[in-house]
């Protein structure tokens, strides 16, 4: 009987030494470790570079096996995302050309660099515009050189380069001796002033001349005291100098639909009339309703009012005596939010873009709560703010969140999320309110 377990035996112990690998290092450039069997070594990669931590686990065999853990990082890093900061110098349907920043790496290999955006996310971006880009793999030898890009974004943290254009003409615009805001967001930051918008949005855009310290960051909540306010009505922009910043306390109303925003998206350019009935009263409106709203809508989004001006979109605010209903839905850590929120956006139908921007505006309301109970709204909503576009469009798309902060979790079931798909001349809209 003996004799026959030897050779198990041995055979299992061949299998071990040549299969089951043994930790042989760990490292200290982030927390990769290393695994080495007869066979093959195993890595598993935490590894800190310059624009991150790169994660992995791989096998390597062969002559791989054999090389050393910077070796294998000149192999895997092709593979790790990058990022930069960069101008563009130009743009068209395809393809983009930038110019990195000084400071950044990707400048030592080139001054100017081309990318595809065919697939890439849009965004309103225009020749001169700062952009973030994450790319991966290395950069072509070319010039203009090449990357291949994963995704790209109008640039917001750029603490490390001064804003040196004329945000406003002091000489025209109005002097204001009493504060214009108190609750913003911080949208922007510089290394000498940052930019925000209102919490309660405001027709205007906010530059305020200062150093923030590094405990602030883009989407914080703040108050902010200010002098030496000037406000440009015609362009809709204010600039002041920043006394102090603190963290904003501002909560929402109750019974408060908070910015619905509406989007026109025509097949080609048109005279658009858009008229709301809502059960309740508006408390602003921008542009401004006057029993209606009438542009001229381009495909790409874009709104011109009469006087030439042109809007993202046409937004309102308004109090509801709508009775929402949070019976069915999701319960949602805060810390979860985001993640939540794109999922479930995209099913209901908004595109990147617009779904970043709803993102941006709740998420600082939101992130920070134990748990929220979220409800989309359907015919609640949409009967209490009633909706008529002239034309008519062939697809509408309503977003209308209602939700509420809760110390604990709380069991509710779940809501089928779906949107009709986008055909011909689409309306899309989206807003929300917290419930108390």
């Amino acid at each position: 009987m003996k004799k026959v377990w030897i050779p198990i035996i041995a055979v299992v112990a061949l299998l071990a030494i040549l299969f089951i690998p043994i930790r042989q290092s760990s490292f200290d450039d982030g927390g990769t470790r290393e695994y080495v069997a007869l066979t093959y070594k195993l890595v598993d990669w935490k590894r800190i570079y310059s624009d991150g931590v790169y994660k992995n686990t791989r096998i390597y065999f062969g002559d791989n096996k054999n090389k050393t853990i910077d070796e294998l990082w000149e192999i895997e890093k092709l593979k790790a995302e990058s990022k930069f900061i960069a101008k563009i110098l130009e743009i068209n349907v395809h393809s983009v050309l930038v110019e990195p920043l000084d400071n950044e790496p990707e400048r030592a290999s080139s001054d100017k660099i081309s990318f595809n955006i065919e697939n890439l996310d849009k965004i309103r971006a225009n020749a001169g515009d700062f952009v973030e880009i994450i790319y991966s793999g290395e950069i072509m030898e070319t010039y203009p050189a090449q990357i291949k890009v994963i995704n790209w974004a109008i640039a917001t943290d750029m603490r490390n380069m001064e804003y040196t254009e004329q945000w406003l003409d002091k000489n025209t615009a109005q002097k204001c001796d009493e504060p214009m805001f108190e609750h913003i967001i911080i949208t922007k930051i510089y290394s000498n002033c940052f930019f925000a918008r209102t919490i309660i949005p405001m027709p205007y855009d906010i530059k305020i001349n200062g150093t923030l310290t590094s405990d602030w960051c883009v989407g914080d909540p703040i108050t902010c005291d200010h002098e030496n306010t000037y406000y440009d009505q015609e362009n809709n922009r204010i600039e002041a100098d920043m006394i102090s910043v603190e963290e904003s306390d501002w909560e929402m109303e109750p019974g408060m639909d908070y910015k619905p925003v509406i989007y026109l998206y025509p097949e080609k350019e048109m005279q658009v009339s858009v008229k709301l009935d809502l059960d309740g009263k508006l408390t602003c409106t921008y542009p401004k309703y006057n029993g209606g709203w009438s542009v001229r809508a381009l495909p790409d989004g874009t709104l011109i009012d009469k006087n030439g001006q042109e809007y993202n979109y046409l937004y309102w605010e308004g109090e509801t005596f709508a009775q929402y209903d949070l019976s069915k839905g999701f319960c949602v850590k805060g810390e979860d939010t985001a993640v939540f929120l794109e999922n479930a956006l995209e099913k209901l139908g908004l595109t990147r873009r617009e779904a970043n921007e709803f993102i941006v505006y709740w998420l600082p309301l939101m992130e920070q709560n134990p748990y929220n109970v979220i409800s989309f709204q359907t015919d609640i909503y949409t009967d209490s703010a009633k909706l008529t576009v002239s034309p008519k469009p062939d697809t509408v798309i309503r977003v209308f969140m209602a939700w509420q902060k809760t110390e604990s979790f709380v069991s509710i079931p779940e809501q089928e999320l779906t949107a009709p798909e986008r055909n011909g001349f689409t309306v899309v809209e989206w807003g929300g309110t917290e419930i108390k």
